[in-house]
């Protein structure tokens, strides 16, 4: 029998004391499949301290409830380590699960190395196959009780796909009811879930306040639809945990695997990990938070807004603290199930707009589609380190370094203020093309007694050989090539067409992820840690950025700002900006190892005096911000969305008048108590437990207080409270917002208490500073923001 698809996950079990790999698929015709193997033999690597001989490694043996753990076999074998040839031991073990065993003994006697490395994943690397990609094998057909399709084969084969796979693709959403705000798994069911598939959108009501059924409705509709991939939106740390709560009050089992199983519930972290056999579930939440960088509160609608999916104009938009109400009122009720819809709506939406680029990076790293979602950069970087080099008989590194600090990119202090006609210049990929062109890597790094070596690093000094080329280098060269040729198409793609963002996107994560190789190498937790490596490189960075500044005063521009691998620069005479940039550009490619880019073209750009922090209106007359109060958490939207006007009448229509107007009508809208409530939120996430804050914070408080009413306040959630009036410092006056049952005329009403928003923070200290970070430079003060302004234009500014 052949078989020919799509590879997904691999993950194994035992039958007879013997581990089966099972290698989950879809075949070309959509099909799920599974094919086994049961020749794969777990191991590890020890390399010997002095003369250990093999007998020694042979003879390790563990007691282990009443078994007695032994290696089955043990071969001397030939290996590298950060380049250089060594011999170590291979130990192999009867299952996965004896390797811990007999790694704590082998310590005695060595480095261990590799021992781990899922015994999924290390299928995955010897195998060189590919998630998400391309799987052909032959074999014996097996029946299976959980997929259309079952074979036996011990040599499958990876290869590359040019047509792109299509899963079948789950979204699902809970509404919970909520009397006291948050709600808690123990006492409030599940009154909505909504589920959208590619075939429909299904509603499952609770008529009657018992979650029960809808449960089963829920557990029975998946195992129908049977999906490739679940989707959801923050669902690891609260739908999940707050289903499987459900689910075990009424005495049943979230058995949704494809084999019958129930997922693996991670513990620890922020952010939760649930691991599903045979099928992937994506945390979109924790796909945004990490690779859409141009929002800042990843809320769904607003993500879903960003990605063109759905406009929060255009869909049913509720207070989370009220679901409860429109459940419990006719009336509303509609607009919650509507509410519902266009949650799950949206959640398919990113899917579609997401999910290809987290095939990608299944692709590149060659870990599974659920497991790479979920991955910070550094561990994306050493999932591809590793599969690299078993293909360069390269041990993996036992563990990283001690934690050290080294210099990081050069940084020209902007000029405060207002400028025209700047661009905006930047070095395609100069870390990852330093380390390229310096065969900077792990194992290149030269002794004193080295002799072909390049040229030395400026400052630090550390020197790198000729040759061999590196394995770091041979990757970044592939992930530049990559970039480059998605850079191409983005150039021929307008930004209105729907695939631009997703385009833009993956070149973003991908100089991203290619960033990150100089950062890997100086990160403690590291496997591949080499500090010489990543001091050598920022050294390196350092010494070009200032050459390409020396250049451009040279040739009669003048730099605004520049931050370790851009420029922004104006021209001092009356030449054509244009043309002297491009000499520009052409002078510093010919004269270092790098290439400069136009990131953009300002016609007018405002800058603060910190690093990172500016707005711009470019010459297609995109506002472009960056490091502002607009684009950060901690403040309330009332202020982003003033600061975000200000900076439109600035740069739009140069008018700081009309700016200073617009302030005080909303400074007097929060006088008078007119803002809305929603608008006066402030968003920050509990990142630790209460006791290891050394200050008082104001989330902390308003944490505390939601805790003693019982709302949901873990690690890792968002807290959303106001500041009411009231004595004691700042974060005595924080409450979360959930307590209150409604707002009016600066009112809150809590179990019958009324509460006062403190409108006097929030205008001198959410709405003055943000105004003033742009009005300030015009010469407007506090005072002038609160009472009668003074007339100003531009022209003196530039």
């Amino acid at each position: 029998m052949k078989f020919r698809g799509w590879l997904l996950d691999v993950d194994y079990i035992v039958e007879k004391d013997k581990p089966i790999i099972r290698m989950w698929c879809i075949d070309d015709a959509g099909r799920s499949s599974v094919i086994f193997d049961y020749r794969f033999e777990p191991y590890f690597y020890v390399v010997p301290y002095g003369d250990v001989k093999k007998s020694t490694i042979e003879n390790l043996t563990a007691e282990v409830g009443g078994e007695t753990i032994k290696p089955v076999r043990v071969e001397q074998v030939d290996k590298k380590n950060f380049g250089q040839h060594i011999k170590c031991f291979k130990i192999y073990t009867q299952l996965p699960r004896d390797v811990p065993h007999l790694r704590e003994l082998a310590v005695r006697y060595g480095d261990v190395r590799e021992a781990d490395i899922l015994f999924g994943v290390r299928y995955i690397i010897d195998k060189r196959l590919t998630p998400m990609g391309g799987i052909e094998a032959e074999g014996d057909h097996v029946p299976v009780e959980y997929a259309d399709v079952g074979l036996l084969c011990h040599d499958p084969k990876g290869f590359m796909r040019e047509d792109e796979v299509k899963p079948k693709i789950m979204a699902f959403d809970c509404e919970m009811a909520n009397p006291k705000g948050m709600p808690t798994p123990k006492n409030d069911p599940i009154i909505i879930i909504s589920i959208k598939t590619d075939k429909e959108v299904k509603l499952l009501k609770s008529e009657d306040g018992d979650d029960k059924k809808i449960l089963e409705e829920f557990l029975a509709l998946i195992k129908k639809y049977d999906p490739d991939i679940i989707v959801g939106y923050n669902q690891d740390s609260f739908d999940w945990p707050y289903i499987n709560a459900r689910l075990k009050h009424h005495k049943m089992k979230l058995d949704i695997c494809r084999d019958g199983t129930t997922p693996l519930f991670g513990k620890g972290g922020i952010q939760k990990k649930v691991k599903m056999t045979g099928r992937m579930n994506v945390d979109l939440y924790q796909v945004a938070a990490r690779d859409v960088d141009g929002v800042k509160i990843k809320t769904l609608d607003n993500v879903a807004e960003y990605l063109g999916v759905m406009k929060k104009d255009e869909r049913v938009n509720i207070p989370g603290s009220e679901i409860y109400e429109y459940w419990h009122d006719e009336s509303r009720r509609e607009d919650l199930l509507q509410y519902s819809i266009d949650d799950v709506v949206s959640t398919y939406g990113l899917a579609k707009e997401l999910l290809p680029l987290q095939y990608e990076f299944a692709r590149m790293v060659h870990e599974p589609l659920d497991n790479v979602s979920k991955m910070g950069r550094g561990r994306q970087v050493e999932a591809y380190l590793a599969y690299i080099a078993y293909e360069n008989d390269e041990l993996i590194p036992s563990k990283g370094g001690e934690m050290e600090t080294y210099v990081g990119g050069l940084v020209f202090p902007p000029e405060k203020g207002l400028h025209r006609n700047v661009a905006a210049l930047d070095f395609s990929a100069m870390y990852p093309s330093i380390m390229v062109a310096y065969n900077i890597s792990p194992d290149t790094v030269c002794s004193k007694t080295d002799k072909d070596c390049y040229p030395p690093a400026p400052e630090v000094g550390y020197r790198f050989k000729k040759s061999p080329e590196g394995f770091f280098t041979k990757i970044l060269k592939d992930l530049i090539q990559h970039r480059s040729a998605l850079k191409k198409k983005l150039a021929v793609t307008k930004k209105s067409d729907r695939d631009y963002k997703i385009l833009d996107m993956r070149q973003k994560c991908i100089k991203i992820l290619t960033n990150a190789f100089y950062g890997y190498t100086g990160w403690a937790q590291a496997k591949w840690y080499r500090r010489e490596c990543a001091e050598a490189t920022s050294a390196w960075g350092r010494y070009f950025i200032q050459k390409a500044n020396d250049i451009a005063v040279e040739m009669g521009l003048r730099v605004l700002y520049g931050d370790t691998d851009s420029l922004f620069v104006k021209l001092e005479s009356g030449k054509d900006l244009q043309e002297v940039i491009k000499a520009f550009i052409k002078r510093v490619s010919d004269e270092l190892p790098l290439e400069m880019d136009i990131d953009n073209i300002y016609r007018v750009i405002f800058f603060t005096e910190s690093k990172k922090r500016y707005a711009g209106l470019t010459e297609s007359g995109e506002i472009v911000v960056r490091g502002l109060e607009v684009r950060r958490g901690d403040w309330c939207e009332l202020a982003k969305e003033l600061q975000s006007e200000v900076i439109r009448i600035i740069l739009e229509e140069e008018n700081p008048e009309k700016a200073v107007k617009f302030v005080k009508d909303i400074i007097s809208k929060v006088k008078e108590g007119k803002a809305p409530l929603d608008k006066l939120v402030i968003n920050k996430t509990l990142t630790k437990s209460f006791g290891k804050y050394e200050s008082a914070q104001a989330h902390v408080h308003a944490a505390e207080i939601a805790r003693e009413l019982d709302i949901s306040a873990e690690i890792g959630n968002k807290i959303s409270y106001v500041i009411i009036k009231g004595s004691g410092n700042l974060s005595d006056r924080a409450y979360p917002v959930e307590m209150f049952q409604r707002f009016e005329k600066g009112n809150l009403y809590a179990k019958g208490r009324v509460y006062e928003i403190d409108s006097n923070y929030y205008i001198d200290k959410q709405l003055i500073p943000v105004a003033l970070r742009m009005l300030g430079y015009f010469g407007y003060a506090e005072e002038e923001l609160k009472g009668e302004s003074i007339q100003g234009t531009l022209d003196k500014f530039f």
